[in-house]
């Protein structure tokens, strides 16, 4: 506003003394108006002039793209407008001519499809892992080039949550993902996942045949070990018999994790079914009395009859990890609640912790607390790895294999949620996660 009062002031300055120089001048000769134009079209004509030298002190160099239009040669400052825009112009060209070339190559299949399934752009990647030809001025439907009808169920659905994978004729399995572009325009990312999953099928195979074969002579040694604890021996075999008769149980035990380790990562949502997990809690509650220290203090605070839908051996495997975690590594003097309880915060916040994207859905929180020794920050992230360990020597100790968080991870993920832990250091720690609630009155109907 002050520039443009600062402007309107000097348009008026510069009419008031042009006016004042033409009625002079008409004293002597001609009329007011004659002087009036000619002293305008001069003025018009400095001020041309100096606009033309600012201009050319701030760019120096300038270097005309194309010839001025008529209109252009009036203005300086048009002109000078208008090689910038061009300027810019080209540079965006350039850089999407660059962009396009190095977006040909990318090691994953780009398309750009209509909603329709007109196939709009696509890079060479996808075209040699899809095997079609592409050009702009011919016309190709992305449902001739992946014919799969899992693949068109998926596309039309319009709900694009998780990716796709299909497997196709040649035996490769392909993840796809589709992501809207634009109001009408489809962005299609595909990359060939067949070596992962490969390595995947080749992981649980082993796991399954070690743990099938380990079990076998593992019950052996059990067997013979509790023979030969009967036989008068002296105190060295009876220390040495204790040592193999524990490594024996940690075998076994670790064998066991192991191999319900691979059931959970193979399962899907199709095995789940209303349960009550406030039952399953209580029922965990004796077992805790056997395993807790007499210093230990154990307080539950369930609400009774809260269902969740979901695969019971799961959830147990979940709830009993996080209970006998805390009991062991709490320390001696620690005082642990286990809590299950309607979640009474806000569904937006329920939404972010649970990943989930339903809006009014009860939820419900499990949380296992203690005032215990707390871990380090630096480990909080590794904990749900397999075989991590935060004090090996107190695992020894406890007898810890470094599988439970992770099957409690992996077990969570079954269940649309995941595992949040909260520590610091020598005053305790929280682990807890959310699950959506079934309505009892629902849960016949689910089952």
């Amino acid at each position: 506003m002050i520039k443009i009062k600062t402007s309107i002031k000097s348009l008026l300055f510069e009419l008031i003394l042009a006016a004042s120089i033409a009625y002079l001048f008409s004293l002597f000769a001609q009329d007011f108006w004659t002087w009036l134009a000619i002293i305008l079209v001069l003025l018009l004509i400095w001020h041309h002039y100096m606009e033309w030298r600012l201009l050319k002190t701030l760019q120096p160099k300038n270097e005309t793209i194309k010839p001025l239009t008529q209109f252009e040669t009036l203005s300086p400052t048009l002109t000078y407008y208008n090689n910038q825009a061009r300027r810019e112009k080209m540079k965006s060209l350039r850089l999407l001519s660059r962009l396009n070339r190095n977006v040909q190559f990318l090691s994953e299949a780009i398309m750009v499809c209509g909603e329709k399934g007109d196939i709009l752009w696509s890079n060479q990647h996808a075209q040699q892992l899809f095997d079609f030809y592409w050009h702009k001025k011919v016309e190709k439907n992305i449902f001739t080039v992946i014919f799969y009808p899992e693949f068109k169920t998926y596309f039309q659905k319009q709900h694009y949550k998780r990716p796709l994978v299909i497997l196709t004729n040649n035996q490769r399995y392909i993840e796809i993902t589709v992501n809207l572009y634009s109001a009408k325009t489809y962005l299609i990312l595909a990359r060939d996942v067949t070596q992962f999953i490969s390595l995947l099928s080749i992981r649980q195979t082993f796991l399954t045949n070690l743990n099938h074969e380990l079990r076998t002579p593992l019950t052996v040694l059990q067997g013979y070990i509790e023979l030969l604890e009967f036989e008068n021996a002296n105190e060295l075999q009876q220390k040495a018999l204790h040592a193999i008769k524990e490594q024996t149980q940690r075998m076994t035990k670790l064998l066991q994790q192991l191999s319900l380790l691979v059931k959970i990562e193979t399962a899907d949502n199709k095995q789940h079914h209303p349960v009550n997990m406030s039952a399953i809690i209580l029922s965990l509650q004796k077992n805790t009395a056997l395993l807790k220290t007499e210093q230990q203090r154990i307080e539950f605070n369930i609400e009774p009859d809260l269902y969740v839908l979901g695969e019971e051996t799961q959830l147990q495997s979940a709830v009993a990890n996080l209970i006998y975690n805390a009991i062991k590594h709490s320390g001696e003097h620690s005082h642990i609640q286990i809590s299950w309880k309607m979640n009474q915060a806000t569904n937006q916040t329920t939404n972010q912790t649970t990943n989930q994207t339903t809006a009014n859905t009860p939820h419900a929180i499990f949380s296992v607390t203690d005032n215990g020794i707390g871990i380090a920050p630096q480990h909080l992230p590794h904990l749900t790895e397999r075989f991590y360990r935060v004090d090996p020597a107190r695992s020894h100790t406890t007898g810890g294999s470094g599988l439970g968080l992770a099957i409690v991870k992996h077990a969570l993920q079954q269940h649309n949620t995941r595992l949040n832990i909260e520590s610091q250091e020598n005053k305790g720690s929280c682990f807890w996660f959310v699950l959506g609630v079934v309505e009892q009155n629902k849960t016949q109907s689910l089952a």
